[in-house]
């Protein structure tokens, strides 16, 4: 019995003697490691990129079509501005009117005028809260318009100088002012878009916000000093004229 194990002990140690778990393992498959082999030998054959940069923010405050729409919102901000200051002085005048009324009118007659003059001030807040929405779509509408005719620019300079990508200049630290591109960008955008016109704007149905910038006896009137913030506004984008001073009647009280 002791030979026939140690006959059979001597076969097992034969055969792993010919075949060792090592050499075993290493016979095994590697997809994985071969495919990423193969990968990184291919990405060492291609051609290093050529790179370029952009300066959006230049380009969207020097172009002539972001010229053209910072002159138009100014327009219409200066209307608008004395439309409301007109209204202003309009319900500032019915507030003190009313107020000489207290004495004179007996309760009820005063309750309704009263309520009759804040009514008109909601109705002055709301309006105002329309119009600087109107003015932020509108902004928003012709930004996006010169965003888009800019990106079109850009990838036909690339195309024409054999760039192999293009990055904005607020992202890079550092870049050789020869492959800045942002001058023959500039140049192609105010050809390709010289001007973009203003439209009257759109206010999404249900959106209404109080407006805080001019007080009134019973409420608040925006003066519409700038769009509301929606998205960032590039730097080309005017900057808000403030607000005409105003001192307002107290509410009337009954």
């Amino acid at each position: 019995m002791l030979h026939r194990f140690a006959w059979l002990t001597s076969l097992i140690l034969l055969v792993l003697a010919a075949h060792p778990p090592s050499a075993v393992a290493a016979d095994a498959p590697k997809p994985a490691a071969e495919a990423a082999k193969s990968a990184a030998a291919e990405a060492a054959k291609l051609p290093p990129p050529v790179t370029a940069v952009i300066d959006i923010q230049r380009i969207l405050k020097e172009s002539t079509a972001a010229q053209s729409v910072k002159t138009q919102l100014e327009d219409r901000r200066s209307k608008l501005r004395d439309e409301f200051a007109k209204l202003e002085n309009e319900l500032r005048g019915a507030g003190q009117e009313l107020e000489r009324q207290r004495g004179v009118l007996s309760a009820d007659a005063f309750d309704e005028k009263r309520q009759a003059y804040e009514n008109r001030v909601h109705d002055a807040e709301r309006k105002a809260d329309s119009s600087k929405r109107q003015l932020d779509d509108a902004f928003q509408q012709a930004l996006k318009e010169i965003q888009s005719a800019m990106l079109q620019v850009a990838e036909s300079v690339a195309q024409q100088m054999n760039l192999d990508l293009v990055l904005p200049r607020s992202q890079v630290i550092f870049v050789s002012k020869d492959l800045d591109i942002t001058d023959p960008v500039l140049k192609g955008l105010n050809a390709k878009l010289p001007q973009v016109k203003l439209t009257a704007g759109t206010v999404p149905e249900g959106s209404e916000q109080g407006a805080p910038e001019m007080s009134t006896g019973a409420g608040k009137i925006s003066p519409l000093n700038k769009p509301a913030a929606t998205a960032p506004a590039p730097e080309s984008a005017p900057a808000a004229a403030p607000a005409p001073a105003t001192h307002a009647p107290p509410a009337p009280k009954p």
